[in-house]
């Protein structure tokens, strides 16, 4: 599934907002998504359970490490060149492709607006 993801990303970077280095633009907006994501699930977790949110260089520590990992995993590794050659697929299906990425999308961005006042209402009510 990460491949898929991987692959619409860069055929975003390629024929919508085209760019001269679409590998690297995919690796680094695929790490901000998945760290949205992460992190949102991360600080709603941590303020139930102790109380506490992460701060800020907290957070950029984890989109660092996934973003280290996406780089080892995709860039130096050359995956992310097969991966385009291959263009794979969700169920062979180019439209369900296109509206998980979509979704995985819109799911970091809410992440990013909502985990905000999740955690604090969850910090409030303690």
């Amino acid at each position: 599934m990460m491949n898929v993801f991987y692959y619409y990303y860069y055929l975003f970077y390629t024929k919508v907002l085209p760019d001269n280095q679409p590998h690297s633009t995919v690796i680094f907006t695929l790490s901000f998504t998945f760290s949205l994501i992460i992190n949102g699930i991360v600080n709603v977790v941590f303020a139930y359970l102790f109380g506490v949110s992460l701060r800020k260089w907290e957070m950029i520590g984890i989109f660092a490490v996934i973003t280290l990992l996406m780089y080892l995993a995709y860039y130096r590794s050359g995956k992310g060149k097969k991966i385009v050659t291959e263009k794979p697929k969700l169920f062979n299906s180019n439209k369900i492709s296109i509206i998980l990425t979509a979704l995985l999308f819109l799911l970091g961005i809410l992440a990013l607006f909502l985990q905000a006042d999740i955690t604090k209402s969850i910090l409030d009510a303690r």
